[in-house]
């Protein structure tokens, strides 16, 4: 996908660059599938902030994706779009009986090809199906973790997983952050790779973009007041006091290992991710 570069008109259009919008083949939305999204600040049901760096940004409708894709059927993409609420492009397709879902969009997708769910299929882009029926090697996404629970690994631009063996009942992927983990054979996985791999290059040019994105700014720890952070407090530029970094609550940060020992997970995983 192509990178715009803009000519610097004004101070923000120095360094902006954008995605070509050439792969959409659809600009106004499926209005059956748009659902109402409110913003939070970040805010719980108390008003208390439990996420922070959130706030603004522009309107927003929820596109309703279908990631379990459990139907054993046949569909034709009607059409690639934009969605504000996920890096990726998504896919229009429709069964034989008219009713549209919307998919993550791999890359390589195109409209009017059949795309396919089931148990079993033919290995090629778009196509849902078991883990157990895709052979070793190949590049997938959208994968479930639970039978049955919809699709949670390898969803952003970009992404995708390598089935490298199958062990038993598990299948052996290496993810997109290089760990290596097992995953029940009857979980459901799409061929291919999530399209639109080249967002990380996109440069937003000036801080107000950021904002149009509903994300607030950031701040150094050691800049803030000892009752705000750990790393706060002291005259001018002061070392953080701590055997090691730690975030707003006091946990420990970045070279520490924080998961649980207990995590009934900690089994399936083959070899943690690259450093």
């Amino acid at each position: 996908m192509a990178i715009k570069q803009y000519n610097p008109l004004t101070p923000g259009m120095r360094h902006l660059s954008t995605l070509s919008s050439s792969d959409l083949t659809k600009k106004a939305p499926e209005k059956a599938l748009l659902r109402p999204l409110s913003k939070t600040g970040g805010r719980n049901f108390q008003g208390y902030i439990t996420c922070r760096h959130i706030g603004g940004g522009n309107k927003r409708k929820y596109r309703v994706i279908d990631f379990k894709r459990g139907g054993d059927e046949v569909a034709t993409v009607k059409a690639i779009e934009y969605d504000p609420n996920r890096n990726c492009r998504i896919a229009l397709i429709a069964n034989e009986h008219g009713v549209k879902r919307y998919i993550i969009c791999p890359k390589g997708l195109t409209v009017g090809q059949k795309v396919t769910d089931g148990k079993t299929g033919e290995i090629m882009t778009g196509n849902c199906m078991e883990i157990g029926s895709i052979p070793e090697g190949i590049m997938i996404h959208n994968i479930e973790l639970e039978p049955g629970k919809g699709g949670q690994v390898c969803r952003a631009a970009g992404t995708s997983a390598q089935i490298l063996g199958k062990e038993g009942k598990y299948a052996i992927l290496r993810l997109a952050s290089s760990e290596v983990r097992k995953v029940l054979l009857t979980c459901r996985a799409t061929i291919g790779v999530v399209g639109n791999e080249d967002y990380n290059l996109v440069h937003k040019g000036k801080a107000g973009k950021t904002r149009w994105l509903g994300e607030r700014p950031t701040v150094r720890g050691s800049v803030m007041n000892p009752n705000d952070h750990p790393h706060g407090g002291g005259e001018g530029k002061s070392p953080i006091g701590h055997d090691a970094p730690r975030s707003p609550w006091g946990r420990r940060l970045m070279g520490v290992k924080t998961r649980s020992r207990k995590a009934r997970t900690n089994r399936l995983i083959v070899r943690r991710r690259d450093k």
